[in-house]
């Protein structure tokens, strides 16, 4: 048996971009892990059955399109593992590694399966999982829930009973649909309205490629050491701010830097989850526009105040999908969303369960669908800087100069030199 329902905002925009900008795997959302010790396959296989009845996302397909686009969502599944064997291979790390990056790259047909399991074995001891996920049933805070409840599964004795379902995908989509149409919706168009009037995008050196057209995605990064991201942090707290606010700011600050602007707007992800939804596998995260007003001759701590305000308000304002905001863009060749900061949390993450431990991958090479997406993830004490940038609108160039600027303003608190 399987329900149809009227998909959520999101899940109708992601399919739009599914037919249009979905190469390379641009809205894979993946889960990856190594497993080391002896796999228990029979274990594994209920573990996994176990998470897909739990989340009704993880069971559902899309069919039809535009005003009849449907979410399918069956009663139960039966996920199929793909066993790759790379332990004959002359490297199985580097085979292995190879193999991630195509199944990351290959795009997933969400009116067929919104999932896809691969596990391959590197030796009889060692094996890498890969939970690859559609865009439109999960994001990055599901990802972890996933992984969460996986570990969970696996360490269940066979004769205990799965735990109770989580509040479904569907129930958040329908809630999502009322608020909308309500008076709360009301509330959300008029601050945005008001926050985005006369908003224009950076004038960046774009090329006037068209916007969907097949591309690729390069990537420059850099690693901000541990005393500059202590010092930002300090700069942060004193503030009564967050490390993320200090690291969008010196975004901000570089975006002027190489374009003359001081009106800047910012794409983010925000989770976007009432305390009902907070253990829901499915596409509940939000993109917001972050604009914020440079004081033209202001220093780091008034831009971060200034930067402070627009996330703070942005947050309570967060439910309104950013198809529905009311913008106009004079340029045909630019998206809201062009421009992206978003800051991973510590994917370091290691833990045992079934026997096995269990070590979280976080792959640097999962392709983007931004044109210029700066991404900020955590690690231990220092920060990693990943830019990606689309090579048919932005030259390597320009991304390097953008990095420098960057890493050169997050550095200028600490007194070191830029490496």
């Amino acid at each position: 048996m399987a329900a149809e329902i009227q998909p959520s905002v999101g899940q109708t925009l992601l399919w739009f971009l599914d037919r249009y900008r979905g190469e390379e795997g641009a809205l894979n959302c993946p889960t990856l892990c190594r497993l080391r010790g002896p796999l228990d396959r029979a274990r594994l296989t209920r573990a996994v059955a176990a998470v897909t009845a739990r989340h009704e996302a993880l069971r559902t397909t899309f069919t039809g399109g535009g005003r009849r686009l449907r979410a399918v969502i069956a009663d139960q599944v039966s996920p199929v593992l793909h066993e790759v064997d790379l332990s004959g291979a002359a490297d199985p790390e580097s085979a292995a590694g190879e193999a991630v990056r195509t199944e990351l790259g290959t795009r997933i047909d969400p009116s067929g399966s919104g999932v896809r399991l691969t596990l391959w074995r590197l030796a009889a001891d060692h094996h890498i999982l890969c939970f690859n996920m559609h865009h439109m049933v999960t994001d990055a805070w599901s990802c972890r829930l996933v992984l969460q409840d996986l570990c969970a599964a696996l360490d269940r004795p066979a004769d205990r009973p799965d735990p109770e379902p989580a509040t479904p995908y569907s129930a958040f989509a329908a809630q999502q649909r009322q608020a909308l149409a309500s008076d709360a919706g009301k509330r959300l168009t008029a601050y945005w309205s008001r926050q985005l009037r006369g908003m224009t995008l950076p004038p960046l050196p774009m090329s006037r490629a068209t916007p969907g057209a097949p591309r690729h995605t390069d990537l420059v990064q850099h690693t901000l050491d541990a005393g500059t991201v202590a010092a930002l942090d300090a700069v942060a707290r004193g503030e009564r701010s967050t490390l993320f606010v200090a690291l969008l700011t010196a975004y901000y600050r570089a975006l002027q830097q190489v374009s003359g602007s001081s009106d800047l707007t910012v794409a983010t992800l925000f989770a976007n989850r009432a305390p009902e939804y907070r253990d829901t596998v499915g596409f509940l995260a939000n993109m917001v526009l972050l604009r914020t007003v440079l004081r033209p001759h202001g220093d780091f701590t008034d831009h971060l105040r200034a930067a402070h305000t627009t996330v703070t308000e942005a947050f309570v304002h967060q439910a309104m999908p950013l198809q529905m905001l009311p913008l106009a863009l004079d340029d045909r060749t630019r998206r809201p969303d062009d421009v992206v900061f978003q800051m991973m949390p510590d994917p370091v993450y290691t833990t045992r369960a079934g026997g096995l431990d269990i070590e979280v991958l976080v792959p640097d090479e999962v392709p983007t669908r931004f044109e210029l997406e700066l991404v900020a993830v955590p690690t231990q004490d220092t920060v990693r800087i990943l830019l990606f940038f689309n090579p048919d609108r932005f030259s390597p160039e320009f991304a390097r100069e953008l990095l420098a600027a960057y890493v050169g303003i997050c550095s200028a608190h600490t007194g070191h030199a830029v490496s």
